[in-house]
Protein backbone atom coordinates (compact mmCIF):
# COMPACT_ATOMS: atom_id res chain seq x y z
CA UNK A 1 0.00 0.00 0.00
CA UNK A 2 2.78 2.25 0.97
CA UNK A 3 4.71 1.22 -2.58
CA UNK A 4 0.95 2.81 -4.18
CA UNK A 5 0.75 6.15 -2.68
CA UNK A 6 4.53 6.32 -3.20
CA UNK A 7 3.99 6.11 -7.01
CA UNK A 8 1.18 7.91 -6.93
CA UNK A 9 2.77 10.84 -5.43
CA UNK A 10 5.44 10.45 -8.18
CA UNK A 11 3.40 10.55 -10.38
CA UNK A 12 1.49 13.91 -8.93
CA UNK A 13 4.44 14.94 -8.78
CA UNK A 14 5.61 14.70 -12.35
CA UNK A 15 2.42 16.33 -13.44
CA UNK A 16 3.48 19.36 -11.95
CA UNK A 17 6.67 19.71 -12.10
CA UNK A 18 5.73 18.68 -16.21
CA UNK A 19 3.21 21.80 -16.07
CA UNK A 20 5.34 24.42 -14.38
CA UNK A 21 8.52 23.25 -16.80
CA UNK A 22 6.46 22.66 -20.24
CA UNK A 23 3.67 24.88 -19.91
CA UNK A 24 0.30 24.04 -21.46
CA UNK A 25 -1.14 23.21 -24.83
CA UNK A 26 -4.76 23.77 -26.23
CA UNK A 27 -5.35 23.42 -29.56
CA UNK A 28 -9.36 23.04 -30.98
CA UNK A 29 -10.51 22.56 -34.62
CA UNK A 30 -13.65 23.96 -36.04
CA UNK A 31 -15.86 23.10 -39.04
CA UNK A 32 -19.00 24.78 -40.15
CA UNK A 33 -21.11 23.86 -42.54
CA UNK A 34 -23.39 26.53 -43.61
CA UNK A 35 -25.78 26.23 -46.61
CA UNK A 36 -26.11 28.75 -49.43
CA UNK A 37 -28.86 30.29 -49.11
CA UNK A 38 -32.39 29.28 -51.38
CA UNK A 39 -29.23 28.19 -53.82
CA UNK A 40 -27.70 24.45 -53.80
CA UNK A 41 -24.49 24.32 -51.96
CA UNK A 42 -23.00 25.23 -49.02
CA UNK A 43 -19.54 26.91 -47.30
CA UNK A 44 -17.82 25.12 -44.77
CA UNK A 45 -15.86 27.61 -42.39
CA UNK A 46 -12.83 26.24 -40.54
CA UNK A 47 -10.78 27.65 -37.70
CA UNK A 48 -7.96 26.61 -35.53
CA UNK A 49 -7.83 28.07 -32.44
CA UNK A 50 -4.22 27.04 -30.57
CA UNK A 51 -3.02 28.32 -27.38
CA UNK A 52 0.00 27.33 -25.35
CA UNK A 53 2.39 28.61 -22.73
CA UNK A 54 6.04 27.74 -21.41
CA UNK A 55 8.27 25.32 -23.56
CA UNK A 56 4.74 24.00 -25.23
CA UNK A 57 4.99 27.53 -26.13
CA UNK A 58 8.27 28.38 -27.77
CA UNK A 59 7.44 24.40 -29.33
CA UNK A 60 4.24 25.92 -31.07
CA UNK A 61 6.00 29.36 -32.28
CA UNK A 62 9.08 27.27 -33.68
CA UNK A 63 6.65 24.87 -35.87
CA UNK A 64 4.66 27.95 -37.11
CA UNK A 65 7.72 30.13 -38.24
CA UNK A 66 8.86 26.79 -39.77
CA UNK A 67 5.48 26.44 -41.58
CA UNK A 68 5.15 29.87 -42.68
CA UNK A 69 9.41 29.77 -44.13
CA UNK A 70 8.07 26.23 -45.92
CA UNK A 71 4.82 28.09 -47.28
CA UNK A 72 7.18 30.99 -48.83
CA UNK A 73 9.40 28.60 -50.21
CA UNK A 74 6.61 26.83 -51.58
CA UNK A 75 3.04 28.90 -52.10
CA UNK A 76 -0.05 26.48 -50.98
CA UNK A 77 -2.40 26.25 -53.60
CA UNK A 78 -6.24 26.88 -52.68
CA UNK A 79 -7.87 29.17 -49.89
CA UNK A 80 -5.44 30.84 -47.93
CA UNK A 81 -5.87 30.93 -44.14
CA UNK A 82 -6.10 34.24 -42.15
CA UNK A 83 -4.30 35.03 -39.21
CA UNK A 84 -4.94 36.31 -35.68
CA UNK A 85 -2.03 36.73 -33.64
CA UNK A 86 -2.53 37.74 -29.98
CA UNK A 87 0.99 35.67 -28.67
CA UNK A 88 2.88 37.68 -26.02
CA UNK A 89 6.14 36.31 -25.34
CA UNK A 90 6.02 32.66 -24.86
CA UNK A 91 2.74 32.83 -24.45
CA UNK A 92 0.67 31.88 -27.86
CA UNK A 93 -2.66 32.67 -28.60
CA UNK A 94 -3.51 32.17 -32.44
CA UNK A 95 -6.77 32.28 -34.46
CA UNK A 96 -6.45 30.90 -38.09
CA UNK A 97 -9.37 31.16 -40.32
CA UNK A 98 -10.75 30.45 -43.96
CA UNK A 99 -14.31 29.83 -45.68
CA UNK A 100 -14.13 27.66 -48.51
CA UNK A 101 -16.13 25.21 -50.86
CA UNK A 102 -17.34 22.07 -50.27
CA UNK A 103 -15.06 20.72 -52.95
CA UNK A 104 -12.46 22.40 -51.03
CA UNK A 105 -13.38 21.53 -47.52
CA UNK A 106 -12.85 17.88 -48.62
CA UNK A 107 -8.86 18.55 -49.85
CA UNK A 108 -6.78 17.19 -47.57
CA UNK A 109 -5.18 20.31 -45.47
CA UNK A 110 -1.29 20.52 -45.97
CA UNK A 111 0.08 20.16 -42.34
CA UNK A 112 2.60 22.97 -43.27
CA UNK A 113 0.00 25.26 -43.57
CA UNK A 114 -1.61 24.69 -40.74
CA UNK A 115 1.75 25.19 -38.17
CA UNK A 116 2.09 20.95 -38.50
CA UNK A 117 -1.08 20.04 -36.79
CA UNK A 118 -3.88 17.68 -37.86
CA UNK A 119 -7.10 19.03 -39.05
CA UNK A 120 -8.22 16.13 -40.39
CA UNK A 121 -9.91 14.83 -43.87
CA UNK A 122 -13.07 16.01 -44.30
CA UNK A 123 -15.98 13.87 -46.85
CA UNK A 124 -18.71 15.59 -46.59
CA UNK A 125 -22.50 14.13 -48.41
CA UNK A 126 -25.18 16.54 -49.39
CA UNK A 127 -28.61 15.62 -50.64
CA UNK A 128 -31.05 18.07 -51.67
CA UNK A 129 -34.63 17.20 -51.05
CA UNK A 130 -36.16 20.64 -52.32
CA UNK A 131 -37.05 21.87 -48.78
CA UNK A 132 -35.13 19.98 -47.13
CA UNK A 133 -31.23 19.18 -47.11
CA UNK A 134 -29.44 16.11 -45.72
CA UNK A 135 -25.83 16.52 -44.75
CA UNK A 136 -23.45 13.56 -43.73
CA UNK A 137 -19.81 14.34 -41.92
CA UNK A 138 -17.16 11.69 -41.81
CA UNK A 139 -13.43 13.09 -40.50
CA UNK A 140 -10.27 11.09 -40.19
CA UNK A 141 -8.25 13.11 -37.91
CA UNK A 142 -4.52 11.71 -36.30
CA UNK A 143 -4.13 13.75 -33.44
CA UNK A 144 -0.72 15.11 -32.69
CA UNK A 145 1.20 16.76 -30.67
CA UNK A 146 3.66 19.68 -31.38
CA UNK A 147 7.34 19.64 -32.02
CA UNK A 148 9.29 18.05 -28.99
CA UNK A 149 10.60 20.92 -26.75
CA UNK A 150 13.76 21.10 -25.68
CA UNK A 151 14.54 19.30 -22.30
CA UNK A 152 11.77 16.23 -23.02
CA UNK A 153 12.87 13.22 -21.65
CA UNK A 154 13.62 10.46 -24.43
CA UNK A 155 14.42 7.62 -21.94
CA UNK A 156 12.04 4.39 -21.82
CA UNK A 157 12.51 3.65 -17.98
CA UNK A 158 8.86 4.05 -15.96
CA UNK A 159 9.89 7.59 -14.78
CA UNK A 160 10.77 8.60 -18.49
CA UNK A 161 6.99 7.25 -19.54
CA UNK A 162 5.42 8.70 -16.56
CA UNK A 163 6.97 12.30 -16.74
CA UNK A 164 6.09 11.81 -20.94
CA UNK A 165 2.52 11.36 -19.96
CA UNK A 166 2.28 13.62 -17.56
CA UNK A 167 3.42 16.63 -20.70
CA UNK A 168 0.95 15.27 -22.94
CA UNK A 169 -2.09 15.51 -20.12
CA UNK A 170 -0.98 19.24 -20.27
CA UNK A 171 -2.27 19.03 -23.90
CA UNK A 172 -6.09 19.36 -25.05
CA UNK A 173 -7.54 18.74 -28.33
CA UNK A 174 -11.05 19.45 -29.17
CA UNK A 175 -12.57 18.95 -32.34
CA UNK A 176 -15.30 20.55 -32.77
CA UNK A 177 -18.50 19.79 -36.10
CA UNK A 178 -20.99 22.87 -36.65
CA UNK A 179 -24.25 20.89 -38.96
CA UNK A 180 -27.25 22.90 -39.65
CA UNK A 181 -30.42 22.05 -38.60
CA UNK A 182 -31.17 18.54 -36.79
CA UNK A 183 -28.81 16.33 -35.53
CA UNK A 184 -29.80 12.93 -36.51
CA UNK A 185 -27.18 10.65 -35.87
CA UNK A 186 -23.35 11.21 -34.59
CA UNK A 187 -20.51 9.71 -32.34
CA UNK A 188 -19.87 12.99 -30.52
CA UNK A 189 -21.50 14.91 -27.84
CA UNK A 190 -23.28 18.02 -27.88
CA UNK A 191 -21.09 20.94 -27.30
CA UNK A 192 -21.44 24.62 -26.58
CA UNK A 193 -23.52 27.26 -30.17
CA UNK A 194 -25.19 23.94 -30.83
CA UNK A 195 -21.74 22.29 -32.13
CA UNK A 196 -20.80 18.76 -31.52
CA UNK A 197 -17.30 17.76 -29.91
CA UNK A 198 -14.85 15.46 -30.00
CA UNK A 199 -11.99 15.51 -27.24
CA UNK A 200 -9.13 13.55 -29.24
CA UNK A 201 -6.31 11.59 -26.99
CA UNK A 202 -3.04 12.91 -28.21
CA UNK A 203 -1.70 9.76 -26.13
CA UNK A 204 -2.89 7.30 -28.17
CA UNK A 205 -1.43 8.05 -31.65
CA UNK A 206 -4.22 6.39 -33.67
CA UNK A 207 -6.65 7.64 -36.13
CA UNK A 208 -10.26 8.82 -35.09
CA UNK A 209 -13.13 8.87 -37.29
CA UNK A 210 -15.75 11.42 -36.44
CA UNK A 211 -18.85 11.25 -38.00
CA UNK A 212 -22.27 13.12 -37.85
CA UNK A 213 -25.46 13.32 -39.96
CA UNK A 214 -28.21 16.17 -39.75
CA UNK A 215 -31.37 17.91 -41.79
CA UNK A 216 -31.84 21.18 -42.41
CA UNK A 217 -35.54 22.01 -43.36
CA UNK A 218 -34.68 24.93 -45.88
CA UNK A 219 -37.13 27.69 -44.32
CA UNK A 220 -36.35 30.28 -46.96
CA UNK A 221 -36.90 27.99 -49.65
CA UNK A 222 -40.46 27.37 -48.27
CA UNK A 223 -41.44 31.21 -47.94
CA UNK A 224 -40.20 31.32 -51.51
CA UNK A 225 -42.35 28.60 -51.87
CA UNK A 226 -45.06 29.98 -50.53
CA UNK A 227 -44.96 33.36 -52.25
CA UNK A 228 -44.76 32.23 -55.02
CA UNK A 229 -48.38 29.98 -54.72
CA UNK A 230 -49.97 33.63 -53.56
CA UNK A 231 -48.60 35.05 -56.45
CA UNK A 232 -49.92 32.79 -58.72
CA UNK A 233 -53.24 31.96 -57.15
CA UNK A 234 -53.78 36.54 -57.08
CA UNK A 235 -52.17 36.31 -60.91
CA UNK A 236 -55.08 33.72 -62.02
CA UNK A 237 -57.98 35.62 -59.62
CA UNK A 238 -57.20 38.93 -61.51
CA UNK A 239 -56.87 37.28 -65.12
CA UNK A 240 -60.06 35.51 -64.64
CA UNK A 241 -61.76 38.72 -63.36
CA UNK A 242 -60.62 40.48 -66.86
CA UNK A 243 -62.12 37.96 -68.92
CA UNK A 244 -65.37 37.52 -67.26
CA UNK A 245 -67.96 39.03 -70.18
CA UNK A 246 -69.90 42.45 -69.31
CA UNK A 247 -73.64 41.94 -70.04
CA UNK A 248 -75.66 45.12 -70.79
CA UNK A 249 -78.43 45.17 -68.75
CA UNK A 250 -81.87 45.47 -70.45
CA UNK A 251 -83.87 49.06 -70.17
CA UNK A 252 -86.41 49.03 -67.24
CA UNK A 253 -89.91 49.65 -68.81
CA UNK A 254 -91.45 52.30 -66.59
CA UNK A 255 -94.77 52.96 -68.78
CA UNK A 256 -96.28 55.97 -69.88
CA UNK A 257 -96.52 59.13 -67.26
CA UNK A 258 -100.11 59.23 -65.68
CA UNK A 259 -102.42 61.84 -66.21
Amino acid sequence: MREVNRRLALLAASGLLATACFGKFALGVTQTIEPTPILPGANVKQELNIEADGLLGTAVKQALTDAAAKSQAQPQSGTQWQIRDSSDGSAVHLRMFRSVNLTEAQTAVAQSSTGGFDVGTMNIRADDWGLARHYAVRIVVTPSAPSTPAGTPTGTDATSQQLAKAILAGITYDYYVGLPGIVTATNGVPGDQSRLVWHLDLASGSERVLTAESIYPDLPRLVVLLVAIVLIIGAVFVRSRSRRPITAEPPIFTGPPQP
